[in-house]
């Protein structure tokens, strides 16, 4: 690799906005693609290299694999919300005819406190599924059951039910490190005092309450894996996110596995939105059985188990007061919220004042224990239900300034892109001739409504990862790297990069990911995977790139730096004819032993290093909905949704533009539909399947335009962001504006359903 100053200049900012700036190369590391570049793969709408094997049935997932001699597991979950396992007892299971081992998780994994219907009591492994299910049966519980708190109502009753003995049902979080008590309160105290300050010299306070609801992943692909032993190696096919984290977890001393060696694989899964980042209770299960058996266990999750017991995204409570210049500045917001996220009271918060300059700022957050299952990370963690309230809220008070929704957000909005993507979306939506200019201003029975919000996440790469790039003699390209597809494209993205390196077209590049064997991979969580693994395939495919050259140069005697791959070719950077003129074949048959293999690992950026910090380290959005709601009804029907997004350089389209469409229905879905429905009697889930529990189907999706912000900021030597929370932010906001602009008042609670549309009609009415 040729020598070259660390501090570089390079250009940054989207089109018609680009400037040159100074930046630091971290040590070894390549040039970020630059504007003007002539790229042959990267940025181009090029389909799956996996489509075909999915839709033809050979992708094998970890429910497709089947060791020879595989037995069945199941999981028996406790009926009670809160509860003491008194014993159990396995001998009626084991001694059924095909059965081969039980465990029980007060034994094999430490507590017998159940604290929330549906958690793991016992487990089983059988020759076949339906004789696993009747075992269960067989398995005797002794409880001490205690009352039980199900709703964060309930929970902060005088009196309720302790939902962990010991300790307090509501938790406010914002303590600062090494702050005593007292210094919290007094800074609490104070913010609030400068809060009701500014809200004096408001021209528009505005005060509203907002509630969204508990969602589940519903992943389709439920959790669980295929276990293996050999001696005490465990060989594990698992439905996961991350697998080194599996891999940790397994082989970990303080775990309930403690393999002496493990190795996972996940080359394709069925979808995880957050919710699997470890083998989990269920995956230990699994091990512990097929070592007891001395037979492969597959152990995936029914449908209750998985709604159930393995994760879900907080609901949360917003009380909002927002306080407004009579020129439409933001001068202060008030923000207190309640979230539940199970028994432990973390991540059940509500990002709901991010995106905008406010010069006083009264936020506290509740955090409520309650005995239902545990919360998880979820496709943008916090921010829908926050960003739902806030842009909500906002809306509100242009309506009273009689301000254009749009144009308040900006003249509040800090986002250098975002500010220029309210224009390309209102183009594109037609806003300034078809919104109401007042909210309920149209007629008929059937109302239409535009509304917009506004999205952002922190995505400009995750944690270290390292690519391996191979080229055969016989002109065979391989790329590898041990993480997992989630369903996003990694395998796509990773080929293209490494093609455009080696002047191939993709076809040519075969990727291989999902095996921990391979060099080390993120887990595929808070939008960094590609972030992470883009920079590390492109710098490995450079690297045997000059390798091979290198070779080249040397056996004809031509100078290493003017050559390039370009085309299927060596060609002269020159552009002069080369002799011989050779093919990328016919380079690779001079290597003459082995193969040209490179690792090359993602440099690390770090804001403490001030490498890359060149430009708009967030990525940002900004979505409009069309709505129509009949007013006899009660319905709403989403007809259009408007998506623009930037997430640094694009490297693949057509991929990009599917992470940004399954985004948004998903918030379709979170606006109108989903919600958990708890028995507040027994606590336990209701609608635990996915026949009560509605997700949205074909005939719910609109239109979805798609506007991709292509943006080099100079965050790596690809400036890829991440792509998969931003589309999910800012949907069930944009759709609750435009109900609002619809029929004039605001649904303040998700789901958005028929009957809280004819309440908020008839009060309406009432006025």
């Amino acid at each position: 690799m040729s020598d070259r100053k660390d501090d570089v200049r390079i250009k940054v900012g989207f089109e018609g906005h680009i400037k040159e700036i100074e930046v630091t190369l971290p040590k070894g590391d390549i040039l970020p693609y630059q504007p003007g570049d002539k790229l042959a793969i990267v940025g181009k709408p090029l389909d799956r290299v996996d489509a075909v094997a999915k839709v033809t049935g050979k992708a094998k997932y970890s429910y497709d694999r089947h060791p020879k001699g595989m037995i069945y597991g199941r999981i028996l979950r406790s009926p009670h919300a809160n509860a003491r396992i008194k014993s159990v007892d396995l001998s009626g299971a084991l001694a059924m005819k095909g059965v081969h081992a039980a465990i029980s998780f007060p034994d094999e994994m430490g507590s017998s406190e159940v604290r929330f219907a549906g958690q793991e009591v016992a487990a089983v492994a059988a020759e076949t599924e339906a004789l696993a299910e009747e075992a269960l049966n067989r398995i005797q519980v002794d409880y001490e059951v205690r009352p039980f708190a199900v709703t964060k109502e309930a929970a902060m009753e005088k009196g309720a039910p302790e939902v962990v003995p010991g300790r307090a049902n509501v938790v406010t979080s914002g303590r600062r490190r090494r702050e005593s008590a007292e210094e919290f309160e007094k800074r609490l105290q104070d913010q609030k005092e400068k809060v009701d300050e500014a809200l004096k010299d408001c021209a528009v306070t505005v005060h509203r309450t907002f509630e969204t609801q508990v969602q589940v992943h519903c992943s389709l692909e439920p959790h669980g894996s295929v276990m293996q032993w050999d001696g005490d190696h465990l060989i594990c096919y698992a439905s996961t996110q991350a697998t080194f984290n599996c891999r940790r977890e397994a082989q970990s001393s303080r775990g309930a596995i403690r393999a002496g060696s493990a190795e996972v694989t996940t080359e394709y899964m069925g979808g995880g939105f957050g919710s699997k980042f470890g083998l989990g209770r269920e995956g230990a299960a699994g091990a512990i059985l097929a070592k007891k058996a001395g037979r492969p266990v597959r152990l995936m999750l029914e449908r209750r188990g998985e709604q159930t017991a393995v994760g879900n995204r907080p609901d949360s409570k917003q009380e909002m007061t927002l306080g407004v210049t009579k020129d439409g500045k933001f001068k202060a917001l008030r923000a207190y919220s309640w979230g539940t996220a199970g028994p432990s009271p973390f991540g059940a918060g509500a990002r709901n004042h991010v995106f905008y300059g406010f010069e006083n700022i009264d936020k506290v957050e509740h955090m409520v224990r309650t005995n239902c299952g545990q919360a998880r990370a979820m496709r943008a963690p916090a921010w829908p239900q926050g960003v739902f309230a806030m842009e909500s809220i906002i809306d509100e008070a242009a309506a009273k300034l009689g301000m254009d929704p749009v144009e308040i957000r900006k003249k509040n909005d800090t986002h250098p892109i975002r500010i220029h993507e309210y224009d390309m979306g209102a183009e594109r939506i037609g806003w300034k001739k078809r919104r109401n200019k007042k909210p309920g201003a149209g007629r008929g029975p059937v109302k239409r409504g535009l509304g917009c919000a506004s999205t952002e996440w922190f995505a400009s790469g995750g944690g270290g990862s390292a690519c391996l790039v191979r080229i055969h003699k016989d002109g065979t390209v391989e790329v590898r790297n041990g993480a997992q597809d989630i369903g996003t494209g990694t395998r796509t993205v990773m080929g293209m990069v490494v093609a455009e390196e080696l002047g191939l077209p993709l076809e040519k590049v075969q990727t291989f990911i999902g095996h921990t064997t391979d060099p080390l991979g993120p887990g595929s969580g808070g939008s960094t995977t590609i972030g992470s693994l883009s920079p590390a395939a492109r710098l490995a495919g450079y690297r045997a790139k000059e390798e091979l050259l290198q070779i080249v140069a040397e056996r004809h005697g031509w100078k290493v730096e003017d050559l390039d791959l370009k085309g299927g070719r060596v060609v002269s950077k020159k552009g002069k004819r080369l002799d011989p003129d050779l093919s990328f074949s016919q380079a690779c048959a001079m290597i003459q032993e082995g193969a040209v293999e490179v690792t090359a690992r993602r440099p690390i950026v770090s804001r403490r290093r001030p490498n890359y910090q060149g430009f708009a380290p967030t990525n940002s959005g900004v979505q409009f909905a069309e709505v129509e709601v009949d007013t006899e009804t009660g319905n709403v029907k989403v007809t259009r949704l408007v998506a623009v997004q930037d997430c640094g350089k694009v490297i693949n389209a057509k991929t990009a533009e599917s992470q940004v469409r399954g985004g948004v229905i998903q918030g379709v879905s979170y606006a109108l539909l989903e919600r958990r429905i708890m028995d507040r009697h027994k606590g336990q889930m209701l609608n635990a399947d996915m026949e009560m529990y509605k997700i949205a189907g074909p005939a719910d999706i609109p239109q979805i335009d798609v506007v991709l912000v292509d943006v080099y900021n100079g965050q790596s030597n690809t400036g890829v962001m991440g792509l998969g929370e931003p589309p999910k932010v800012a949907t069930a906001a944009a759709i609750s504006n435009a109900v609002f602009n619809a029929i004039g008042v605001h649904i303040t609670s998700l789901p958005i359903t028929p009957k809280k549309v004819l309440e908020a009609l008839a009060r309406k009415e009432e006025k």
